[in-house]
This record gives C-alpha cells, sequence and structure tokens, in this order.
C-alpha cells in the first residue's frame, strides 16, 4: 500500500494584551473576549489582562475564557519571549513606546484596537472604530471604519428579538451615558427630560462605572411618574429590547444601540467623544454636541423630533442597519487571521 503524506496544519499563536482604560470603559475588553471566543477554535489565542479587579476578569471567564494576569510590561515581556506569538493584539487602554519596543522584539506583527497614544505609531495596524473625520494627517497604519466595532451575541438576540419600532405608550426613554460619566450627564439629561410636559416613560440605566450619587438621582425620579432607575452591571442591555429611544454618550454605546436599530440621541462626555464621526446624521443619530454645554431646548427639541415625526424615526433606524454591524465579527476575525499568516495588505477596507 502507498503510504498517504499527511502533513500537520500549525495553529497561528495570537496573543491578545489587554488592559481596561477608564475613559474608553469595559468594552475594548468585551470587544476581545468576542474575538478570540471566534479565534479560539481555529488557533492558540492566549489573553493577557493586566490586573484590574475581578469586574474586568469576569467579561472573559462568563465566555469561558481564561486570561492570564500580568502586573507590569517587564513581567509581560518575559511571557511574551518564550511564547514567540504569530500576532499581538493590543486592546484597551492607550499604549507606550516603551510598551511596544519591549514586545517587538518577540512578534513580527503587532495590531492594536482604537489606540490613540504615542506607541499606536509602531504598530503594523492600528484598526479604530472610534474614527474622526478624515484629516491629512491621519497616521498611515490606521485602519477606520464601523466595521471595527465587534458585537457581542446578547446585542445580534436583541436586534433579532424586537418585532417593531412602534411608539409605546407612553414612549420610553431610556437614558444611558456608560464608560463612567465623568460629568454627570445622567442627572443632567434627566433633569431636562422632567420639564417635558408630554406623557413619557423614563428609565435612567445605571452601571457598574457610574461614578456619581444615585440619591440625586432618586430624588428626580420621585417627582415624576413612570420615571425609574435600572442598577445593573449590563443595565443599557436588559433595557434595549424595551426602548423607543435612546439618549447616550458618544462612545461606543452609538454602536449597540446601531446594532439592535433604535432611534437614537447622543451628547459627548468629553473632547475626545466629541470628535467621534460615527454618532452622527449620516448614520442616523442625533449629536447634541458636548455633553456639558448641552441646552435644556436642544435635548427637548430632539426628543420631540423623534417622538413627532415617524419618517424620522424611521430614518435613522434605516441609516443603523445599512452599516450591517452584525457582520462586523466576520470581518475583524479574517482581518486578524490575514496578519497572522501574513497574508496582510494595508488596502483601505
Amino acid at each position: 500500500m502507498q503510504n498517504e503524506l499527511s502533513v500537520p496544519s500549525l495553529k497561528k499563536k495570537i496573543v491578545f494584551i489587554v488592559e481596561h482604560s477608564t475613559v474608553k470603559g469595559f468594552y475594548p475588553l468585551e470587544r476581545v473576549a468576542t474575538v478570540a471566543k471566534l479565534l479560539k477554535d481555529e488557533e492558540s489565542v492566549y489573553i493577557f489582562l493586566k490586573q484590574d479587579g475581578q469586574e474586568a476578569i469576569e467579561i472573559f471567564t462568563d465566555e469561558q475564557l481564561s486570561p492570564i494576569l500580568f502586573d507590569n510590561y517587564t513581567e509581560l515581556k518575559t511571557q511574551i519571549r518564550s511564547l514567540e506569538p504569530d500576532l499581538i493584539v493590543q486592546e484597551g487602554k492607550d499604549s507606550l513606546v516603551e510598551q511596544i519596543e519591549q514586545l517587538r522584539p518577540f512578534c513580527k506583527t503587532i495590531v492594536h484596537f482604537d489606540d490613540f497614544g504615542e506607541g499606536a505609531l509602531l504598530a503594523d495596524c492600528n484598526i479604530v472604530a472610534l474614527f474622526e473625520e478624515v484629516r491629512e494627517n491621519t497616521a498611515q497604519n490606521i485602519l477606520s471604519g464601523s466595521f471595527a466595532f465587534a458585537v457581542k451575541e446578547s446585542l445580534k438576540t436583541i436586534a433579532n428579538e424586537r418585532v417593531s419600532n412602534e411608539l409605546s405608550s407612553p414612549p420610553h426613554i431610556v437614558v444611558s451615558y456608560e464608560d463612567g460619566d465623568e460629568n454627570n450627564l445622567t442627572y443632567r439629561t434627566l433633569r431636562h427630560l422632567t420639564q417635558l410636559q408630554i406623557p413619557l416613560r423614563v428609565t435612567v440605566a445605571i452601571d457598574r462605572e457610574y461614578k456619581h450619587s444615585v440619591e440625586d438621582l432618586q430624588m428626580m425620579v420621585l417627582s415624576r411618574r413612570n420615571t425609574r432607575i435600572l442598577k445593573d452591571d449590563h443595565a443599557l442591555e436588559k433595557l434595549l429590547p424595551e426602548a423607543d429611544i435612546v439618549i447616550c454618550n458618544a462612545n461606543y454605546t452609538p454602536y449597540k444601540v446601531a446594532t439592535v436599530g433604535i432611534p437614537c440621541i447622543t451628547a459627548a462626555q468629553n473632547e475626545r467623544e466629541l470628535n467621534n464621526a460615527f454618532p452622527r446624521e449620516h448614520n442616523g443619530f442625533i449629536h447634541l454636541g458636548l455633553g456639558r454645554k448641552m441646552k435644556q431646548s436642544n435635548i427637548q427639541n430632539a426628543v420631540m423630533e423623534m417622538l413627532l415625526h415617524e419618517a424620522r424615526r424611521e430614518r435613522a433606524v434605516r441609516k443603523q442597519f445599512e452599516l450591517e454591524l452584525q457582520d462586523n465579527n466576520d470581518v475583524i476575525k479574517s482581518l486578524l487571521l490575514d496578519f497572522a499568516y501574513e497574508r496582510h495588505n494595508m488596502v483601505s477596507l
């Protein structure tokens, strides 16, 4: 008998390095968990997580992933040197030049997500979902677009289970300023909404990163019928199935809302969010600018525009669905595999 030659297929080693950023919130960790789960059946995947408490760890363990904890980059360098990965994916906190210089000798290809630090210039590619309007001095290694938002399975489920976008009676407005809400836009928005003299149901989403007193909100809630607070680690996700309009910050939250397909009003928590080009009119959003400068008339007019004009709500949802965000995970997976197998060619997506 003729012996058949079988060539074993060697898996690529893909390393994710993750550090929680108070500015970007927990979503970057969720993106790594989502993408790593897609890759781990085909390749050898390792997740190195900078020590930051149990909440960060649980994002991975909830997805049956086991992160390797590290305290500093000197310790991480030792582990990366012994591993010799084919691809490093850096996520979360903005990187420093010295961090990347420590890792570069042990890996041919380094990819970053939403990195606005100086170390991003040393990466082979910086994949950006929080992109700004096109500028002449944009770094050559940037790939930007809405494709860079990885979609959790739970968001896909909510999107598929939403029956229609008919307004409830009374209409239900969800207020959700994620990622810390440094200027307490939650309080400011709720105060403005309570001045609207129309029947409304308002729910305020308070997650684990909200930094301010909930008691102040509770006092305001008591003064208005059909107004409540939902305090939960995943408050927004719990409310998306029943929201008619979402008012939120301009970071990653608009992507979550657009995945489900809900009319959305955004206000920036800081200057960085103000520059984000995704949550704008061309994608169906009403953008109010910097939240701390938001006038009562502006937010009230935006709410009334969404409530009174069915065509405006329909256009908002149509624009969101035209982005086809639910296909993003396949795009990101293919892109990272191209880098791992050195098939990459920096052609804009």
